[in-house]
């Protein structure tokens, strides 16, 4: 299941099937997908974590399959879309293993901190199938060969590693995980919201955009911004 609670504009959602290694069901990408839309509404801050020694398997490959195939992967491309629409600050707190799904939610967060003690796979190709959805980001953090390697090979690596090719934002010391993040979501509290939604969403525009026009951009964005809030 997915649990999702929202207090002083801050959300909390739990992957929550530790049974499983809270493997994903459809329904729990639906309910997923759901709760970061709604958390787009009133959260500065959304966290997402997973229960007990994992963060999460990824997709439960044992679930029955129903539907189409596109009707499966629409239900992945609305996470990703939720994420990428959600204007706040976004978390991952990584803790034990994040396969598949879960190093895309790592990924797609605006800040992931792990354990020094997680292990991230991409297992996808060894299962069978590619995973265009992961291919789709995973180039704003890999370089072309390292992507490569991770993903062809299916090849388990660890936080250090996670931390060196820009997957993660931090790597928090053993058993510290969640004071680590608290201690980020105090100091985030702390900035001016408008502040860091402005960061975000240039971040994101300004890394599509040609070198040579990125100088232009910084000088109309800065200006705009200025005129709107001083």
């Amino acid at each position: 299941m997915i649990e999702f609670a929202i207090a002083d504009q801050i959300g909390r959602i739990v992957i929550h099937r530790p049974e499983a290694a809270n493997a994903f069901t459809g329904a729990m990408v639906d309910r997923l997908a759901a709760a970061i839309t709604e958390a787009a509404g009133s959260c500065q801050i959304l966290l997402i974590t997973g229960q007990g020694a994992d963060f999460t398997l990824g997709r439960d490959r044992a679930e029955p399959k129903t539907g189409s195939p596109f009707d499966a992967f629409s239900k992945i491309d609305g996470v990703n879309r939720a994420l990428a629409a959600f204007p706040g600050i976004s978390i991952a707190a990584i803790q034990g293993r994040a396969f598949g799904l879960g190093v895309g939610l790592t990924m797609r967060c605006d800040l992931a901190v792990a354990d020094a003690n997680a292990r991230f796979c991409l297992d996808e190709v060894k299962l069978g199938f590619p995973p265009m959805f992961i291919m789709e980001e995973i180039l704003q953090h890999f370089t072309p060969k390292r992507a490569a390697d991770v993903v062809l090979l299916s090849r388990e690596f660890g936080a250090d590693e996670a931390l060196e090719v820009g997957l993660l934002s931090r790597c928090a010391p053993a058993g510290q995980l969640a004071a680590t993040v608290e201690d980020m979501i105090a100091e985030l509290r702390l900035r001016d919201a408008g502040v860091l939604r402005a960061c975000k969403s240039y971040m994101r525009t300004v890394r599509d955009l040609p070198a040579d026009a990125r100088a232009s951009y910084a000088l109309v964005a800065q200006t705009r911004f200025a005129q709107a809030n001083h």
